[in-house]
């Protein structure tokens, strides 16, 4: 029994084995039939017959010929026609533009005798000095000469400084100095608290005061500008005058030459 098992299972393994190389053996054909028919196609030629091109007929160019005019063209004949220009009113035309021109050179001999007559009359140096007059007096009803009783003491202290020369001043010079001399002072400590106190003098702990003096003149400009009252201190003299120069722009303008005298305060607080 055990026999006829063992015999049934060999033949079974056998049968499968026999089964297997055949599907192997169909696979390989088949793949070989598969390369062959694709060598087959792409070395398939196919052939195109091409027919004849027609032969072109060539045109030749059409030669058009120009029919002659038989008419011939008659040219006109133009008559010739002459204005008759009349005498008399031609001289008329004349005699109207000369008496136009006569006139005309009337008008401008009266003008011109008319500006000579107020070029006599107006002398150009009188002119100048009628209209500085004017703007001096019209200055002076606005801005009047005070006693110096009258002043503000700031003001007062500014004018002690000229003494008995204030007195020789102009009364345009002197109006000026009372209305402006605390402004310009003003203007100046302004611009000393903006610049800085000097650095060597916060250092050495300097203070005091010091009496500029300089020239303003109508356009702006300063001339003689220097220390006439030191404060015993160069750091703080040099730095007035250092900022006068920069301040100095900012001053109200003289209607004349005007000497200016201020005071200039060094405190530390």
């Amino acid at each position: 029994m055990k026999t006829f098992i063992l015999a049934l299972i060999f033949s079974i393994i056998i049968h499968i084995l026999f089964l297997f190389n055949y599907e192997v053996e169909k696979k390989q054909e088949d793949f070989h039939e598969k390369k062959i028919e694709s060598k087959k196609k792409k070395s398939s030629i196919t052939y195109v017959q091409l027919k004849k091109p027609k032969p072109i007929k060539k045109s030749e160019p059409k030669i058009i010929k120009e029919k002659k005019s038989l008419k011939k063209e008659i040219p006109k004949k133009f008559k010739k026609v002459q204005k008759e220009i009349k005498p008399q009113k031609r001289r008329e035309k004349v005699v109207k533009t000369k008496k136009k021109i006569v006139k005309e050179s009337k008008k401008v001999v009266k003008k011109q005798k008319e500006f000579k007559k107020v070029q006599k009359e107006i002398k150009p140096q009188e002119r100048r000095k009628s209209v500085d007059k004017s703007s001096l007096e019209n200055f002076l009803l606005e801005n009047p000469v005070l006693d110096k009783e009258l002043l503000d003491d700031v003001t007062k202290s500014y004018i002690k400084l000229y003494g008995d020369e204030y007195d020789k001043f102009t009364k345009v010079q002197k109006a000026f100095l009372q209305n402006n001399l605390k402004d310009i002072g003003r203007i100046t400590q302004k611009y000393l608290s903006s610049k800085g106190y000097p650095r060597i003098a916060i250092r050495t702990k300097q203070q005091g005061v010091n009496v500029v003096e300089f020239f303003l003149y109508p356009n702006g400009d300063i001339k003689g500008l220097k220390v006439i009252n030191s404060s015993s201190y160069t750091a703080l003299d040099e730095n007035s005058i250092d900022t006068i120069k920069i301040a100095y722009k900012d001053y109200p303008r003289p209607k004349e030459v005007t000497k200016i005298r201020i005071y200039v305060h060094y405190r530390l607080y």
